[in-house]
């Protein structure tokens, strides 16, 4: 029973540590984007991700019910953040402008990562975010 008492209780602290941890990410994102709007919990379920979400995606934002973040629970500390802060990006771009600029999200994760030191990362999304900038450049031409 003490046992069992015990896992209920770091389950708890753990949770409690990780919303803390979202929301340090959405205020972030919010003076980012100099956007404001209501806090919305993250929802960690693989079958939300994999129901709602793109193909090969780890989280989305959907507007439904006034805005849900599914995102797995299985993300690296790293990633998760970076995928939170962009989702949340997102979520507040949405819900103040009514439309999301892809290529602005991506920007602010590569300047997130920069401002969290983790430069390789920064790199990578980097590659990523010229090549949505492509992409884009070439669908209106």
């Amino acid at each position: 029973m003490k046992y069992f008492k015990n896992i209920i209780f770091l389950s708890i602290i753990l949770a409690s540590t990780s919303v803390m941890a979202n929301k340090e990410i959405f205020e972030s994102a919010k003076k980012h984007l100099n956007l404001d709007s209501k806090y919305i919990e993250i929802e960690y379920d693989f079958n939300l991700v994999k129901d709602f979400c793109p193909k090969q995606s780890v989280g989305c934002y959907i507007s439904a019910d006034m805005g849900r973040i599914f995102v797995e629970n299985d993300l690296s500390k790293t990633h998760h953040d970076v995928v939170i802060f962009g989702l949340y990006s997102d979520y507040l771009q949405h819900s103040n402008i009514g439309l999301i600029d892809n290529s602005l999200t991506c920007d602010l994760q590569v300047n997130y990562l920069i401002e969290e030191k983790q430069n390789n990362l920064a790199d990578l999304f980097s590659n990523h975010c010229n090549d949505i900038k492509r992409n884009k450049f070439l669908a209106f031409n």
